[in-house]
């Protein structure tokens, strides 16, 4: 009876990380949905689909494809699309920087160069490596930092209402 216990409390324990990890990715989905309509965006990149590219391999990529299924952003048609590497980085409104890919920021930032890309990332200190928004777990909550100036270097205007929501505003 004690062996049963003690595996039922192990799979209970198990089942709530694991859905504390599906959690964190989904929230992060909504998030990036929000902040496209939050943003406002250079003329050109006004047209055609509204592109959000992830790096490398991550749960947000399926997340965003649920979540933003049939969904616009204005008039323009949402496309999830996963790039391999830094060079692969073409067309995008935001880019998504997994951890796992966060070394690569500098790299990434400089390559950005030119184009209004928002970059978002979930590495401490990502801001200041050139990430304009990056989440944080906050008391058990996701919530996320901004560096508006970071946008803006990128040609990208950051509502004040998107300010107010972030950790800096808070």
């Amino acid at each position: 009876m004690k062996r049963f216990f003690i595996s039922f409390i192990f799979i209970v324990l198990t089942s709530l990380a694991a859905f504390s990890q599906v959690g964190i990715p989904r929230a992060q989905a909504l998030f990036i949905f929000n902040f496209s309509r939050l943003i406002e965006w250079p003329a050109s990149y006004r047209n055609g689909p509204f592109v959000i590219g992830i790096l490398g391999t991550s749960t947000v990529s399926e997340e965003l494809i649920t979540y933003t299924k049939g969904k616009k952003v204005g008039v323009q048609d949402i496309q999830v699309v996963n790039f391999k590497t830094v060079q692969e980085i073409s067309f995008c409104h935001i880019l998504f920087v997994p951890f796992s890919r966060s070394k690569q920021l500098a790299e990434i930032a400089s390559s950005m160069q030119g184009k209004s890309i928002l970059i978002i990332t979930e590495k401490n200190g990502a801001l200041n490596e050139g990430s304009a928004i990056n989440f944080i777990v906050f008391e058990d909550k996701l919530k996320f930092e901004l560096k508006p100036e970071n946008a803006s270097r990128y040609g990208i205007k950051v509502s004040s209402k998107l300010t107010e929501m972030s950790m800096a505003g808070a």
